[in-house]
C-alpha cells in the first residue's frame, strides 16, 4: 500500500469513530497539512466513501458505492417556548443545509409527544430531536413510554437531566445555564456590587437550575442573600412587575438579574418610574439575550447558545444514524454543553452609593 493509500485508510478509520469530521481536525490528526486532507478527501469522495461538506467530511456507508446518499427526514418536537423555537429555527436551517428534510410537531404533554411520534415515525423521519417544556418537576419525572418503544435515535435538546433521569441515556445538546449565571455575577462583582437580587422564572427545567444556582453562588462568594429568588411574573405589567421594583427599594440592592431579557426590558422603565436610575443607581444583566436592543438602553444580557444547540442535535442525530446504518459499533452517549457568553452593554455600570 502507497503512503497516499495509508493514509487514506487511516482516515477512513477516523470517520468510522465520529462519521463527521472538519478537515482541520483530520489534518492534526494526521500530521499533514489541510491542503493534503482535502486532496484525499475530493479521492474518497470520488469513490464514494464519503461526502464533503463546506470544510468537513461525512462517511458514507461501503454499500452506497459511488451513489448520493438519499435525503433523510428528521423531526423535532418541542413546545411553545421562544428559546426552543429558536434551537428549532436553527435545526431545521441545519439540515436542509446538508439536503435534508425537516419537520416539526407542537408538543405541550406526553400524549401529545406519543401521537407526535408516530406521526413522525410514519413520515420516515430517521431520529428526532426533543425538546420538552417541562412547567414542573412532576412532568420532568414523568415516563415517556412512547420514547421507550422508538428505534430510532433521539436527542434531548435544550433540556439537562441528571444520571438518575430515566432520559439520561440520550444523546442531548443544551446551554450550560449554570455557567451563564456564574458570568453574570463574574461582571457585577467586578463592577463593585455586592447587594444583587434576581427574578428568575420557575417553569422550565433552566429556570429552576437558576434559581438554585443564584442562592449558592452568593454563598460561594461571601455575599448577603437580600431575598430569595424573586418569581419573574407571566405579565410584563406595572401591576405584576411592581413587587420586582418594591424588592430593590426595600432590599437597597444595587444591581438584578433578570430572567428574562423581556422582563428586563419591560422592567427597566418602572424602574426609573420609582426614581431609579439604570445604570447609575441600579444594574441590570438580563437572561437569554433574545430581544433587540432599546435605543436609549441596552440590556448586559447572559447569553446562552440556541442556534447552535440546533446545529449540535442535527450533527449528534445524524451521527448516531450513520453509524449504525454503516453496521458498525454505535457512538458513546454525547453530552454536549455549550457554554453561554456575556454580552456587556449599557445597562450595566460601577455601584453606586447605597441610597
Amino acid at each position: 500500500m502507497s503512503l497516499a493509500e495509508d493514509r487514506r485508510a487511516r482516515l477512513l478509520r477516523s470517520l468510522t469513530r465520529t462519521g463527521t469530521a472538519r478537515l482541520a481536525d483530520l489534518a492534526a490528526e494526521l500530521d499533514v497539512s489541510i491542503a493534503t486532507v482535502r486532496r484525499d478527501a475530493e479521492t474518497l469522495h470520488r469513490r464514494g466513501r464519503l461526502v464533503r461538506r463546506h470544510g468537513a467530511v461525512e462517511l458514507l456507508p461501503q454499500s452506497a458505492g459511488r451513489r448520493s446518499p438519499r435525503p433523510a427526514t428528521i423531526g423535532m418536537m418541542h413546545s411553545d417556548n421562544r428559546y426552543l423555537a429558536l434551537i428549532a429555527h436553527a435545526a431545521r436551517r441545519e439540515a436542509e443545509r446538508r439536503d435534508h428534510r425537516f419537520l416539526i410537531e407542537p408538543v405541550e404533554s406526553q400524549d401529545d409527544a406519543a401521537r407526535a411520534a408516530e406521526r413522525l415515525v410514519a413520515a420516515g423521519c430517521i431520529g428526532m430531536i426533543y425538546a420538552p417544556q417541562w412547567r414542573s418537576e412532576a412532568e420532568t419525572a414523568e415516563p415517556t413510554p412512547w420514547l421507550d418503544r422508538l428505534e430510532l435515535p433521539v436527542v434531548l435538546g435544550g433540556r439537562d437531566v441528571d444520571a438518575d433521569h430515566h432520559l439520561f441515556r440520550l444523546d442531548s445538546v443544551i446551554a450550560d445555564h449554570a455557567y451563564g449565571m456564574r458570568l453574570g455575577l463574574d461582571h457585577l462583582q467586578s463592577l463593585g456590587h455586592r447587594r444583587i437580587v434576581a427574578t428568575i422564572h420557575d417553569e422550565s427545567p433552566p429556570g429552576r437550575l437558576l434559581r438554585t444556582y443564584f442562592v449558592d453562588q452568593l454563598r460561594r462568594r461571601d455575599l448577603p442573600q437580600l431575598t430569595p429568588p424573586l418569581l419573574t411574573p407571566p405579565e410584563r405589567t406595572a401591576a405584576a412587575l411592581a413587587p420586582i421594583v418594591d424588592a430593590m427599594i426595600t432590599t437597597r440592592a444595587t444591581a438584578i438579574v433578570v430572567h428574562t431579557d423581556s422582563t428586563a426590558q419591560a422592567l427597566v422603565p418602572r424602574l426609573r418610574a420609582a426614581g431609579l436610575r439604570v445604570p447609575a443607581d441600579v444594574s441590570v444583566v438580563a437572561y437569554d439575550d433574545i430581544v433587540a436592543p432599546e435605543v436609549d438602553l441596552a440590556l448586559t444580557s447572559i447569553s446562552p447558545a440556541k442556534h447552535e444547540l440546533g446545529i449540535e442535535a442535527v450533527s449528534l442525530l445524524l451521527r448516531r444514524h450513520r453509524l449504525t446504518r454503516a453496521g458498525l459499533d454505535p457512538p458513546p452517549v454525547a453530552h454536549v454543553r455549550l457554554l453561554p457568553v456575556l454580552v456587556v452593554r449599557t445597562s450595566t455600570g460601577p455601584a453606586g452609593r447605597l441610597r
